[in-house]
């Protein structure tokens, strides 16, 4: 009850279209319960009188009664159409509102398709279960309400044995309910899985050629569909055994009807004639209808709640990192950052940093070094505020990072990355990201810093050329010139370089860093890097095991200290045999 009361507020947020549609439904139910009892009153009289011109008049009735349902009908599939869009609309918009402010943990633990499969697919589920239910059940009430009294002042005796099913039914409609809603989350969750499975497959398709993994990844492929479609039986099975049990019931309501109405028609009952029992029969198939309804939407209720489920585990989750309620003003300038006995774990990971301290100096290039898993990229993280720390602070220019607003600070940020990531479109419009009012020069000046003016005039369109999905009509190099030249642009105070010079070559290398050279006045600049070629010129270098700095200097002043730093240099450089320990 809690999720369908949950989803259910979407639909208050337009209750005149709400209410229109109950209206139009209850409004074209009344009109077909009038139908039965509009058509008992011309058998009756044609019986009686047997005049030609009550047929016609009365099937002139019928057709406007039957005419005038649907057109009810139709306006009300307009406005339940209406509604469910809107719904489905705003339901899939908070999703993507909240996906873009949950935590990097949360897709840490989780898969691309799987989380798109919630979106899409989850999302439908609930609406239709809900915004269905919610108008079909109206119908069905109202239809059993209407029909009930029209059986009981047709025949009181004959209507009890249309209900002889009704217990049996609602038995079978319990049992049915309570096994259902784990079966369809069982559904649900393969096909989230078989979902997140084709994407990888989509985005990892040169690799799968590459390595001729595409018999791999059929069997992987025919292991989660048929376990997908299992339970989909299992479900359908359950279903199968429900409905034509309940459509057997209502069945033997019916032949209990034709039975005891006959009878009471050959044994001349004055009060029920043939008239009598057709409208009774139409009654009785009316009162059954909504009942299967009613099973139906228990149908879709099972498979809603396992959805919602799904849909509310991404509503709910935890944001970890939020922006104060009153934050402080962003200060201006140069930005000093300090971490001050700073500890910091991964969920369920040992303790990455502990009472770590460090300052980057503004206008001033830092240079963070050492192995895999030394904690360079948390220390990245941290500047970001991606994550908060365990214990002790960062600060900017004195400040605790945790009072500053969220957007202030990754509008100050410019973040290289060593994958880079453009998105589908053009050039210019990958650029325009970081700044949308650059003028033309402003980018071409952005693209000529990071080295990659040249390659762009050369596209088939120049800047409007199109490069495709993440930039797959580039190559790495390419791609990573484009996302330095797009956080030139966008010209923050505060620079992250990780890796980024990885996939470049040596020439185009050393242009970029003469480009982020000619940036670090009044910028402060950190570079993750594990080819120590590209860290030469920074200001300090930052060397680190474990979570710990065991080395600080400028390059020479490290070098002459002859430890953990000249020892990796001399390694990179080929001074040292690569069996050397280091």
């Amino acid at each position: 009850m809690k999720v369908i009361w949950r989803v259910s507020q979407y639909l208050f947020r337009y209750p005149a279209l709400f209410t229109m549609v109950q209206v139009l439904a209850v409004g074209m139910t009344l009109l077909a319960i009038a139908i039965p009892k509009f058509i008992e009153n011309i058998l009756t009289k044609i019986q009686d009188q047997g005049a030609a011109g009550t047929l016609v008049s009365g099937i002139v009735g019928i057709i406007l009664l039957y005419l005038g349902s649907e057109i009810l009908n139709g306006l009300r599939i307009i406005c339940n159409n209406t509604l469910e869009q809107k719904v489905l609309f705003d339901m899939r918009r908070d999703l993507h509102q909240k996906l873009l402010i949950l935590p990097v943990s949360f897709y840490d633990a989780r898969k691309s398709g799987e989380i798109s499969s919630r979106v899409i697919e989850d999302v439908m589920a609930v609406e239709r279960a809900l915004l269905d239910g919610t108008e079909m059940g109206g119908r069905a009430l109202v239809m059993i309400i209407g029909v009930s009294i029209m059986l009981f002042l047709t025949n009181p005796v004959l209507a009890w044995f249309v209900f002889l099913p009704v217990p049996i039914l609602i038995v079978l409609g319990i049992f049915y309910s309570r096994g259902s809603r784990k079966v369809w989350k069982h559904v649900r969750e393969s096909a989230g899985d078989l979902n997140s499975l084709l994407v990888e497959d989509i985005q990892g398709n040169r690799l799968i050629q590459t390595f001729g993994l595409q018999k791999r990844e059929g069997q992987r492929f025919d292991t989660k569909a048929s376990l997908l479609r299992t339970r989909t039986l299992k479900a359908m099975f359950r279903w199968a055994a429900y409905n034509p049990s309940t459509t057997f019931m209502t069945n033997l309501g019916i032949v209990s009807v034709i039975g005891f109405g006959g009878w009471m028609i050959l044994n001349g009952n004055s009060e029920f004639g043939f008239p009598q029992l057709v409208a009774f029969l139409m009654y009785a198939n009316m009162l059954y209808m909504p009942i299967g309804q009613l099973h139906g939407i228990n149908h879709m209720l099972a498979a809603g709640k396992a959805s919602g489920d799904r849909v509310f585990e991404i509503l709910d989750a935890e944001v970890e990192v939020e922006t104060p309620a009153n934050p402080e003003p962003f200060p201006e300038g140069a930005l000093h950052i300090r971490f001050d006995q700073v500890s910091f774990k991964y969920p369920g990971r040992p303790e990455v940093l502990s009472n770590f301290n460090l300052e980057l100096p503004s206008g001033k290039v830092t240079a963070l070094v050492g192995h895999t898993g030394a904690g360079k990229s948390t220390v990245a993280n941290l500047t970001m505020r991606t994550y908060d720390v365990t214990s002790g602070n960062v600060t900017v220019n004195g400040i605790d990072i945790r009072q500053l607003n969220l957007e202030d600070i990754h509008s100050k940020v410019g973040h290289v990355a060593q994958d880079p990531f453009l998105f589908e479109g053009s050039v210019r419009d990958n650029l325009l990201l970081a700044c949308p009012e650059a003028s033309e020069e402003d980018i071409k000046a952005a693209l000529d810093g990071a080295c990659a003016l040249e390659f762009v005039l050369k596209l088939p369109e120049g800047l409007d050329t199109n490069i495709g999905e993440k930039g797959i009509r580039l190559s790495q190099g390419e791609k990573q010139r484009l996302t330095i030249a797009r956080v030139l642009l966008k010209n923050p105070p505060f620079v992250i370089l990780d890796e980024a010079t990885a996939s470049v070559d040596t020439i185009t290398e050393r242009l970029i860093q003469q480009a982020l050279e000619n940036l670090t006045a009044d910028r402060t600049v950190l570079i993750i890097a594990h080819r120590l070629s590209t860290v030469r010129k920074a200001d300090q270098i930052v060397c680190m095991r474990e979570g710990e700095i065991i080395e600080l200097g400028t390059h020479d002043e490290l070098l002459s200290q002859d430890g953990h730093y000249a020892r990796l240099w001399s390694y990179q450089n080929d001074l040292i045999p690569e069996s050397a320990s280091l």
